[in-house]
């Protein structure tokens, strides 16, 4: 048996997917993360934790897909944004993970939210300015307030540089990832010196940068100790999770756009070039030419939970869905159904702003959906009225899960490129044409 693992490291759930090599999901484990806030605005996980959380979802994966770590395959991660921990010079950790939600960093110092939001800053790294969850103002934090940490810290590593090097020994990370630290040069696919030296940052503590789904080494003896996981089995870094979501959901194999209805709003589409566009972030594509355009919006599925939660405790979300997709197909829905209409015609509106944000109003055929927001047929066919396009449904739960399978599979020479593997392990469940009252 080969399996493709998918690590998907969420901000609440941790979850690691088994894979066929044509993209069957035989085994899944899904773990919550309890993160510990030592003080307001401060949102940590313990690097230990961190570990137990790894292997904890690997025994799970495995036992579900009545596997051993021996049968995996390559291994590749699905990554959330800009957390990250400080490391000493012989690579122990100083701090634990600092979670992208923390706050510390606020308020921004001046000289930070100047340079962020410069003309240049934008045209070389692909979004405006640094927001108080960015990682620039929280390692200003670290150097200002626990100057004996900043002394000591030779490494920077994000949540999936660390992952990179507990598996393989090596100090290297994803470009799709790192792009929202804000400090790459999009233009050239590496760092860039200027920003660091701006912002008083010095490039040599960070991992170099690898081409998102590149090849890179394999597991060695800390991943047998530490998370168990046999030696010698092939490694790509991943990408950002919205990313890797959509090369998982079909993104150029079965799709042109990808969207994520969860707790945020999210589209992602591919361009050709790096073009300043409000409220959008940037990184690199899996083919080194075309880069990720990838707009959001806050306001997500936790308006329809709040609702259920307010109006019709009684009733699961699936209950109230189905009640006001059958009311919506009789014409003759009550005050609650009417109430969750409204909720998910106004979220589609919105996700419909943000694929015209990341296509610049272009029209598009087909759309990949990911996110909990998938699983609701009534709430995709009223994103493809909003839209105007066809959204297309993966049969796969996890597709930031399956993303990283695929890039799993390059790197144990499964398929030879990542278009290849996701044309042989991506498919879709099921499709709805922007047709009114459908």
């Amino acid at each position: 048996m080969r399996l493709l693992l998918g690590l998907d490291l969420g901000t609440s759930y941790f979850k690691v997917g088994l894979f066929s090599p044509n993209g069957e999901l035989r085994g899944l484990g899904r773990v919550r993360v309890i993160t510990d806030t030592p003080a307001p605005g401060r949102v940590e996980l313990p690097v230990d934790r961190f570990i137990a959380l790894f292997r904890q979802g690997l025994d799970e994966a495995l036992r579900a897909a009545g596997a051993h770590a021996r049968d995996i395959a390559g291994i590749s991660y699905s990554s959330q944004a800009t957390t990250f921990l400080l490391l000493d010079e012989g690579e122990r950790p100083l701090t634990p993970l600092v979670l992208w939600t923390d706050t510390r960093g606020a308020p921004i110092e001046p000289e930070v939210a100047a340079f962020g939001v410069s003309p240049e800053f934008h045209q070389r790294v692909g979004h405006a300015g640094f927001g108080a969850e960015s990682a620039v103002p929280k390692l200003r934090w670290f150097r200002r307030e626990r100057p004996e940490i900043w002394a000591r810290a030779a490494r920077m590593m994000t949540i999936s540089d660390y992952l990179t090097f507990l598996l393989t020994g090596e100090r290297a990370g994803d470009a799709s990832t790192a792009a929202f630290l804000g400090l790459q040069d999009l233009r050239t696919h590496g760092w860039w010196p200027e920003a660091f030296a701006t912002l008083g940052l010095d490039g040599a503590k960070f991992s170099r940068l690898l081409a998102p789904g590149s090849p890179c080494s394999r597991t060695g003896s800390t991943a047998n100790a530490r998370l168990g996981l046999p030696e010698g089995i092939p490694f790509a870094v991943g990408a950002i999770d919205h990313h890797a979501a959509a090369v998982g959901a079909g993104l150029g194999s079965l799709a042109e756009v990808s969207i994520s209805t969860g707790t945020v709003l999210a589209a992602l589409a591919l361009v050709d070039r790096i073009e300043p566009v409000p409220g959008c972030y940037h990184g690199p594509h899996t083919d080194g030419r075309r880069f990720y355009r990838l707009a959001f919006d806050a306001d997500g599925a936790g308006k329809l939970e709040n609702y259920q939660r307010r109006v019709a405790p009684g009733k699961t979300l699936e209950e109230l869905l189905a009640a006001a997709d059958r009311a919506r197909r009789n014409g003759n829905p009550d005050a609650v159904e009417a109430g969750v209409l409204e909720i998910l015609t106004a979220v589609a509106r919105t996700q419909a702003g943000l694929v015209a944000q990341v296509t610049d109003s272009r029209r598009v055929s087909r759309i990949a959906a990911t996110g909990g927001g998938a699983r609701s047929d009534l709430w995709l066919r009223l994103k493809a009225e909003a839209i105007g396009a066809s959204v297309v449904r993966s049969p796969v739960a996890e597709p930031a899960c399956l993303g990283a399978a695929i890039f799993a599979a390059v790197a144990a020479g499964i398929h030879p490129s990542i278009d290849s593997a996701a044309t042989a392990m991506v498919r879709s469940a099921s499709e709805f044409p922007p047709v009114s009252g459908s």
